[in-house]
């Protein structure tokens, strides 16, 4: 790469870098309301609390429905599908014998894995 290409790359990435912690920091400031939306999202489905704390960025979908039976591959991966659609996990990678999910950067500074484990009385 010439000199001018890697420095546009270094100020694009310092540019991402400075718009992550102010979506971090504003995240932060709106925790509560946050929070209160996605407790809404949650509601009372267990099922779908169960799905998202056993994402861990490592387990496949065959994983988590082994570790979550006795519920069904087609129960998780409605609820993983939810999940992706509200913006709490994400395609970490595919392998072949499938995709591993993780939760965003986001959920981890927002500790909704605490809170949900307290308001489902999870262990």
């Amino acid at each position: 790469m010439t000199d001018t290409l890697n420095r546009d790359v270094r100020e694009i990435k310092h540019k991402v870098h400075d718009l992550d912690t102010s979506v971090d920091l504003l995240i932060r400031a709106n925790r509560k309301e946050i929070i209160s939306d996605l407790l809404e999202f949650f509601g009372y489905s267990k099922d779908r609390t169960k799905v998202f704390l056993a994402i861990d960025g490592e387990k496949t979908v065959t994983d988590l429905v082994s570790q979550l039976n006795p519920m069904k591959q087609p129960n998780v991966s409605k609820r993983i599908t939810e999940l992706t659609d509200e913006g709490l996990i994400y395609v970490k990678k595919s392998t072949k014998i499938g995709k591993v999910y993780d939760k965003t950067s986001k959920v981890k500074i927002l500790n909704l894995e605490k809170v949900l484990i307290k308001k489902f009385k999870i262990k």
